[in-house]
């Protein structure tokens, strides 16, 4: 079994980065958070101490790390690895300085989970 220890941030996916941004700040009054220089567009903004992240991306099949998505905090990452791997659970994994160790997975119903630490 996963290891929950708390939520990170929701995701959504945006087809025009600018005028999202222009939703989200002047109609939600959200503040932007700063952002890792990533190879797509995109913006975080923070929800009291968790955060909303904007994804630029066009809609894909599968487990879609850059289409919405939930991302909560594990203890162990590689304890969580076993775990989905022991139970037949595909994964996509990624593991960088920027956004840290993460594994995608789909629920039943098909919505994407992200899996991640900081550590």
């Amino acid at each position: 079994m996963v290891k929950i220890c708390g939520f990170s941030h929701a995701a959504v996916r945006v087809t025009d980065v600018e005028q999202s941004k222009n939703f989200y700040e002047n109609v939600l009054g959200l503040k932007q958070l700063p952002r890792p220089n990533f190879n797509f567009g995109g913006a975080w903004y923070a929800v009291g101490d968790k955060a909303i992240h904007l994804i630029a991306s066009q809609k894909r099949t599968g487990i879609d790390p850059l289409g919405p998505h939930l991302a909560i905090d594990v203890e162990d990452f590689e304890a969580t690895k076993s775990a989905l791997t022991a139970i037949g659970i595909e994964f996509l994994e990624a593991k960088t300085t920027i956004a840290g160790h993460q594994l995608w997975v789909l629920d039943p119903d098909g919505n994407t989970v992200e899996l991640r630490t900081d550590k």
